[in-house]
């Protein structure tokens, strides 16, 4: 049943984020054609500042996620009520709070950002593109973490993404029929609505034994508040560089940044959404035997660590060309810039070397002994991030988000062996450095040299060719250096066909 979940919120998953890059293509593209670079470089700057609002959610999310692992596996709905109820209660005082933090930046900020656009917009716009979050935490968050927890990723993933595309073709077709900004703004509230519904309808209809009126296990979700500093650090350092950029070097960069960022970022959405698919396993199985865990554990590190090296490799060799063809008709600003697409790059190497040790913090419930390093890495990000984008502009942030994530990648992978799983850091290294060299290697080769690709189907094409052969080099190198590892991949590929024939 387990290994059905997974795979569910695999492919759906997969599904959604599939979908969400389309969109994450087309969508800017349009915007900054129909509405320029500036208003680009405003809604991403809108999108961070709601994406800080969220930290009134107060670390509750995640410490009931880790508390509901145990009653779920052990079948306690009386535990799984009290748990909910304690969420519920939290989930009603957040919404409230941050409407009031919505209306207090939606009045301040468009007087601390430069930019030409009409103050009265700018307010508009802030408080309709955060107005959905409101209802998400007053009626669907609860019922989001009960279903990421059974293992039912797939089912969020799938009202997620059929309300995302209506949101963003309704964009569209909004934009290109020459409505205003805000108009488009206020189409996505609507369809956040649609979302609560859809939730509702879904815990109505399979969770008829829910209570949220029990007495709430406020103990249960005690570590909130040092998840919620790792929140806050994590929050700081993953927006860091839009915020800087949109003070120091104006929304035009801001614009830049985000163009490259919405490549990178979205399919490293594709990972978070593999991740959530199968985390809840690995949370389910920490409990029963540490020889075992740890086996599972091994094999999940590699797979994620090879499979999104794999990917992100693909995406920078194919980011150049790419750019060539999406930003032709982007007049207003230079957005071709070859040392970006390796920036970037490293980043995303760094944050999947990471996915694994993450997990096993979170799922052992280390959240008040590993604060003090995720603030430090915030705060590595910020310093080096203002010292250099002084002299370095948009290179700046980037290398401070670098040096910052150097630091506490490594931190992680060494907690995680060391202080949880109490074993030898060597293999989490071994599987790190080996797929960091095949990408340099994959790079090397490849990057900067599809120049006769000048339409999107030539592009496919290379891609479909450069991916296959960055595929071979990948698992070639991987049979040699981490062979027993994928022996146990093969083996539960068999078990899984065999299991399948046997239906």
């Amino acid at each position: 049943m387990n290994a059905k979940k997974g795979i569910y919120n695999i492919v759906f998953g997969i599904l959604g984020q599939a979908l969400t890059v389309v969109f994450a293509i087309i969508v800017p593209k349009v915007i900054i054609e129909y509405y320029g670079s500036e208003v680009n470089g405003l809604l991403s700057s809108i999108s961070q500042i709601l994406v800080y609002l969220g930290l009134f959610e107060a670390g509750v999310g995640t410490a009931s996620l880790q508390a509901l692992y145990q009653p779920i596996a052990e079948g306690g709905k009386k535990d799984i009520n009290s748990i909910l109820s304690a969420t519920n209660k939290y989930y009603k005082r957040t919404s409230k709070l941050y409407f009031a933090a919505l209306v207090v930046f939606s009045v301040i900020y468009p007087f601390v950002v430069k930019n030409s656009l009409n103050t009265f917009l700018v307010m508009a716009l802030i408080f309709f593109g955060g107005l959905g979050n409101v209802v998400n935490f007053m009626y669907q968050g609860k019922y989001k973490i009960l279903l990421q927890a059974e293992g039912k990723s797939y089912i969020v993933t799938n009202i997620t993404t059929i309300v995302n595309v209506l949101i963003n073709v309704g964009k569209i077709i909004l934009i290109i029929a020459g409505f205003q900004v805000l108009a488009v703004q206020v189409v996505f509230f609507a369809f956040n609505v649609l979302q609560m519904a859809l939730f509702e309808i879904y815990i109505h209809k399979n969770y008829g034994w829910i209570d949220l009126s029990v007495e709430p296990n406020e103990a249960a979700i005690s570590q909130k508040n040092s998840v919620l500093i790792h929140q806050i650090s994590t929050l700081v350092f993953s927006n860091t560089d839009v915020l800087v950029l949109s003070v120091f070097s104006g929304l035009k960069v801001v614009s830049v940044y985000t163009v490259y960022n919405y490549i990178y970022s979205t399919v490293l959405n594709l990972f978070n959404t593999v991740n959530n698919g199968l985390v809840f396993y690995l949370g389910q199985n920490y409990h029963k035997g540490k020889e075992h865990f740890i086996h599972i554990y091994r094999v999940f590190e590699l797979d994620i660590t090879v499979f999104g090296y794999y990917v992100f490799t693909v995406i920078g060799v194919l980011t150049l060309p790419f750019m060539n063809l999406y930003t032709k008709n982007m007049t207003d600003y230079n957005y071709i810039d070859k040392l970006l697409p390796v920036l970037f790059l490293t980043i995303q190497l760094l944050s999947i070397a990471r996915f694994a040790s993450n997990n096993l913090i979170n799922i052992a419930g280390h959240f008040k002994k590993t604060q003090s390093r995720s603030i430090a890495e915030s705060a590595i990000n910020l310093i080096v991030s203002f010292l250099a984008v002084y002299k370095f502009g948009i290179y700046g942030v980037l290398i401070g988000t670098i040096v910052a994530m150097v630091y506490r990648t490594n931190d992680m992978i060494i907690y995680a062996n060391h202080r949880i799983l109490q074993t030898s850091v060597i293999s989490s290294y071994r599987i790190m450095i080996v797929n960091i060299l095949t990408a340099v290697l994959c790079m090397i080769l490849f990057y900067d040299k599809i120049h006769w690709a000048g339409s999107y189907m030539l592009l496919i094409g290379a891609g479909i060719v450069y991916g296959i052969i960055i595929l071979g080099i990948f698992l070639a190198v991987n049979l040699i250096c981490n062979w027993n590892l994928m022996k146990t991949n093969f083996s539960m590929v068999k078990q899984l066909i065999k299991r399948k024939i046997a239906c």
